[in-house]
């Protein structure tokens, strides 16, 4: 049912949303899941429910914190653009799993950069929100993105904060 493909498109829609401060905490608000919901069917063609959609997302979230968990902070891992795994021995993979038993799959089947960039745009905490000058600034680990916002969402922020 969800299909690489859709996958992307779902995850391409998400960020839209977030960018658009329709998360503004960790959860999406009604307005935001509402527009994810028609977005995704105008896109796709497919017609699912919040909950469905919802289903989806903490799918894509488990399988994200079990990514980061795996790789830790190891930076000299490579990727193989081939096999689409991970280049490791095997002495690295088993002393892994050990820790990370539920990321077996990722052995045979990783997540490729481009992909974990976009589950990092959506599952990674937002480390600070700064207004200036009518842009909102939102500071992830390693990624940084600046967004015009309307004006009345830049107003709804002010007052939060």
């Amino acid at each position: 049912m969800w299909d690489k493909r859709l996958t992307e498109k779902f995850c391409d829609i998400c960020i839209k949303e977030i960018l658009k401060g329709n998360r503004p905490g960790t959860h999406f608000t009604k307005d935001g899941w509402l527009k994810i919901m028609t977005n995704f069917e105008k896109e796709t063609g497919k017609g699912f429910s919040q909950r469905q959609l919802k289903n989806r997302w903490d799918a894509l979230k488990k399988e994200w914190k079990a990514w980061k968990k795996l790789k830790g902070e190891d930076t000299g891992l490579r990727w193989n653009p081939i096999k689409r795994i991970v280049d490791a021995s095997d002495d690295w993979w088993e002393s892994r799993l050990q820790v990370v038993p539920e990321a077996q799959k990722f052995r045979t089947l990783g997540i490729d950069p481009e992909f974990k960039g976009k589950l990092d745009q959506m599952f990674m905490g937002i480390a600070a929100k700064v207004i200036k000058h009518g842009h909102l600034l939102l500071v992830h680990s390693r990624l940084i993105f600046l967004r015009m916002l309307p004006t009345k969402y830049l107003k709804r922020m002010k007052k939060k904060i």
